[in-house]
């Protein structure tokens, strides 16, 4: 049975890759505290949202006082001052941006790379091998599965391919 714990199992295991890439990239990242150019308004799976709610309501539960916005900007609701308010509970998608991403091209017949503009500016794509990137299409694989099992119990009137805002957290 899927339960939150397996999500958090699947976040610390990507938290671990992100933690050996950044050894090996620091050097060419740009990444920062202040740095917000990727915090966007962002939507998840629903395993995504209700471990991310219950680890806000942990550590974070000033956040969900906050009025929900009538209308969303392009930036994350939850960064403030180009900080985010819920940094240690962020989705996935926040904690792997800016690394050097692997996925598979829309043909499904050659891996494309994706990384932040403002990271290795100073390398050639051919610095880049499936050994030091970000397996982006493993993990998300492995994340659609597993919410697809989620959510036949704890939401069974979801479907496979839905997706929660994260700003919901405020409801």
């Amino acid at each position: 049975m899927v339960t939150l714990d397996t999500y958090k199992e699947l976040r610390d295991e990507i938290d671990y890759s992100t933690i050996k890439l950044w050894d090996e990239h620091h050097d060419n990242m740009a990444c920062k505290k202040g740095c917000d150019k990727c915090c966007l308004n962002f939507d998840v799976f629903p395993i995504e949202f209700d471990y991310i709610r219950k680890k806000v309501e942990e550590l974070y539960p000033h956040v969900l006082e906050q009025d929900k916005p009538l209308e969303m900007g392009e930036k994350c609701f939850f960064l403030k001052d180009h900080q985010c308010t819920i940094y240690e509970a962020r989705p996935i998608i926040c904690r792997t941006h800016g690394y050097p991403l692997l996925y598979m091209n829309e043909d499904g017949d050659q891996w494309e790379l994706s990384h932040c503009e403002l990271n290795f500016n100073k390398v050639d794509e051919d610095y880049f091998h499936e050994e030091n990137c970000y397996a982006q299409d493993t993990f998300n694989s492995r994340l659609f599965m597993m919410n697809k099992e989620y959510i036949k119990s704890a939401h069974p009137a979801k479907g496979e391919f839905d997706l929660v805002p994260l700003v919901d957290l405020l409801e």
